[in-house]
């Protein structure tokens, strides 16, 4: 029975848990990229709504801002 490479180095569970860490480290990193895609993003009607709630949140703040 020879071990060669990572696992004689750090033993079978170690290499096995490193593997784990690296698997963790990959789905992360991919959850993250969809969140900073999805969250990136706004569909036409949705800018557009949250310019209005905007200006109407700043006019209910400043009565005496002038409207763009």
């Amino acid at each position: 029975m020879s071990d060669s490479g990572i696992g004689m180095l750090l033993g079978h569970l170690s290499a096995n848990l490193l593997w784990l860490w690296f698997i963790g480290a990959f789905l992360l990193g991919a959850v993250l990229a969809y969140g900073v895609a999805k969250a990136g993003r706004l569909r036409r009607s949705e800018r557009a709504r949250l310019d209005r709630d905007t200006e109407a949140l700043q006019r209910q703040e400043d009565p005496y801002k002038r409207p763009s």
